[in-house]
């Protein structure tokens, strides 16, 4: 994943730590999970050469972030207003003409970009051709509310649905979800159940008073 992105950005910003939630469901699974890394994981970033200016935001010790909104919000307020950011998961790289298509961004006049999205150990044909955009220019009062992957604007508007997206089809993000393990895999699969049989939205408690408190 740092491979493909480390030449194209001047920073980058990590998250540390499980969200409440799915540790719960995890810990059906496994009953000593911990809710920060306990792999080497960032033992790791920390040798890998080559990396741009970096940090690790951290939850708050033996606390999980109360929902992902939380956590992607504390990468969310790293990034000062007016710059460029891309959204990228631990199991995920970009592949393709990666710098040509930023510019594509940077010079549409638009504030998102969007770009296909590729699991990898599918068939070609299973790639999503309209995905929800990675790219953005940091609006003031950006915010996550209700779902971790549709990004709001000051006005509390998803901005996928009121912004223009430029799209582009010069790389893609190829995501590994497909070839995890199933230690892995089933969690995940019971809390994205979970969250989809109440219509795809977080919890809201903690989230709620963050809203009112932004602006």
């Amino acid at each position: 994943m740092l491979d493909s992105i480390k030449e194209y950005v001047d920073a980058i910003h990590f998250a540390d730590g499980a969200y409440k939630e799915y540790l719960e469901v995890y810990r059906h699974f496994q009953a000593d999970v911990r809710p920060r890394s306990t792999d080497g994981t960032l033992e790791i970033l920390k040798s890998i050469p080559g990396l741009p200016d970096h940090d690790i935001i951290y939850c708050p010790e033996d606390t999980p972030w109360f929902n992902q909104n939380e956590k992607r919000s504390a990468l969310l307020d790293a990034v000062p207003v007016g710059d460029w950011f891309i959204i990228i998961d631990a199991d995920e790289m970009l592949s393709g003409d990666v710098a040509e298509g930023l510019e594509t961004f940077f010079d549409s006049g638009c504030i998102q970009g969007s770009v296909p999205l590729y699991n990898a150990g599918l068939d070609i044909d299973r790639m999503h051709h309209f995905w929800h955009p990675r790219v953005f220019e940091k609006l003031p009062g950006m915010h996550y509310y209700k779902t971790h992957w549709q990004l709001r604007d000051g006005f509390n508007r998803i901005i996928e649905g009121k912004y223009p997206i430029k799209w582009t089809s010069q790389f893609v993000f190829v995501h590994f979800k497909a070839l995890k393990p199933p230690e892995r895999t089933l969690p995940h699969a019971e809390y994205m159940n979970k969250i989809g049989m109440r219509g795809w939205i977080e919890k809201l408690e903690r989230a709620d008073v963050d809203l009112r408190t932004r602006f």
